[in-house]
């Protein structure tokens, strides 16, 4: 057994992604130490799609100083939705204009690549907190901390290990292994799977407008910023718990099955295909699943290693790096009473901190596979909702839930701020900033 792990007290973080990254920042803003650790042999990695965020996420960049940084961030302005057989417009609105004015931020997309540029590119001490090609194969958990041990047989110490390494996470796995857990109600599994990258953008494609289109199977989404369009075309498959791997072939096949859909007014994706960066596009299945427990003794998990959606809602970052927050909301706490606290009152912490996000998370969990479903038209029920119903009740509906939602966002409570003025107030709010 491994002894014991020496002062101060140490966090491991597994995985450098955007929640993982967000985390470290709110350790550093805490003063706890910490390490992450990351499979990869980089960090900033740009493939893949992009990624929006919400008023309440700006919100968490800007307490830590970095929104003003955030340069490469494009504003959402307005969205049209359409059929994606004979670009019929359905609905077209201003909500994304609305919630700016409401909240006080605007909603923006960039690459995943560029958030984790911010993200690792402004955290102090980077050299020296973050650790490539560190791929955790085991972890041994004792009374005063918990030894990692790495696929290159070295090993890392720390007094809890945070797991924030994606749908597929080693830690979960392990954690589940020594917890001796039950299945998940509703495990990892894939549904669907998704072809996304980017392209410059045509004439045609108004700037700062989200596009999309569904249709019988299908189900596309078009972020235009003027200068590059981020895209994602979403296809429902026969579940899977498998991890797949596809091969540009595969990649090619998917793209000329839906060369025909309708992805914007009077524009057709096989235009733009053959003007698409390559380099950047993927196809990859999509997970959805939720975790009924997220900690057990020294080791918790965050992110999308415990509740994971589709990308149709566009919240599923945002999701996690407000699960990181509550996290570290709690650790803070735990470490003002104790600066070593025991294993028992680190449990504690983790299930006020699960406590604080799971009614939240899993309604949004259960929400996200609704809409999926619904604007994928699997069932005639989703098909009448989406052509009959939704277009009644109009774009209100979806407003008023996403300003529920944005409301709750979560705040740094040891970080002082100074909130901008609101229409409407956050339910939790930052110490005052002198």
């Amino acid at each position: 057994m491994a002894g014991k792990t020496t002062a101060p007290f140490r966090v491991i973080i597994v995985g450098a992604g955007p929640v993982g990254l967000f985390f470290a920042h709110a350790l550093s803003k805490a003063g706890v130490d910490y390490l992450v650790m990351e499979q990869s042999s980089s960090i900033i990695r740009y493939k893949g799609a992009g990624i929006m965020l919400f008023p309440d996420t700006l919100r968490l960049l800007d307490q830590l100083g970095l929104y003003d940084k955030a340069e490469d961030f494009h504003t959402i302005e307005s969205s049209t939705d359409i059929l994606a057989q004979n670009g019929r417009v359905t609905s077209s609105y201003a909500i994304w204009s609305i919630l700016a004015t409401r909240h006080a931020y605007p909603s923006v997309s960039c690459s995943r690549g560029q958030l984790i540029e911010l993200l690792y590119e402004n955290l102090p001490e980077k050299e020296t907190r973050v650790r490539t090609s560190a791929a955790v194969v085991d972890i041994e958990a004792h009374d005063n901390g918990v030894n990692v041990r790495l696929a290159d047989g070295s090993q890392e110490q720390g007094s809890i290990i945070v797991g924030v390494d994606g749908v597929y996470s080693k830690t979960r796995q392990i954690m589940q292994r020594l917890a001796q857990s039950p299945p998940d109600t509703w495990p990892i599994t894939a549904s669907y799977r998704g072809l996304y990258g980017q392209f410059p953008s045509i004439e045609r494609m108004e700037r700062g407008h989200f596009y999309q289109s569904r249709g019988h199977q299908v189900v596309s989404q078009f972020l235009n910023f003027g200068n590059v369009t981020h895209f994602a075309i979403l296809q429902p498959i026969p579940p899977t718990t498998e991890r797949r791997r596809y091969t540009t072939e595969e990649r090619d096949q998917f793209a000329h099955e839906f060369e025909d859909i309708i992805i914007a007014p009077g524009v057709r994706f096989k235009e733009v295909w053959p003007i698409l960066d390559k380099e950047t596009a993927r196809l990859v299945n999509q997970e959805e699943g939720y975790c009924d427990k997220w900690y057990h003794g020294r080791i918790a998990l965050a992110g999308d290693a415990v509740h994971k959606i589709t990308s149709a809602t566009g919240l599923g970052g945002n999701i996690g790096i407000h699960t990181a927050a509550a996290l570290a909301n709690e650790l803070h706490r735990a470490l003002q009473a104790n600066s070593n606290p025991s294993t028992e009152a680190l449990e504690k912490a983790f299930a006020r901190y699960q406590e604080t996000r799971s009614s939240l998370t899993s309604e949004l969990h259960m929400g996200g596979r609704q809409q999926v479903r619904t604007v994928t038209w699997e069932t005639w029920f989703g098909w009448f909702f989406d052509r009959i119903v939704l277009p009644w009740i109009g774009w209100r509906l979806f407003l008023k839930g996403l300003t529920g939602i944005i409301t709750q966002g979560q705040i740094l409570e040891y970080v002082p701020f100074k909130d901008r003025e609101v229409q409407v107030p956050w339910a939790n709010t930052p110490p005052l900033k002198e």
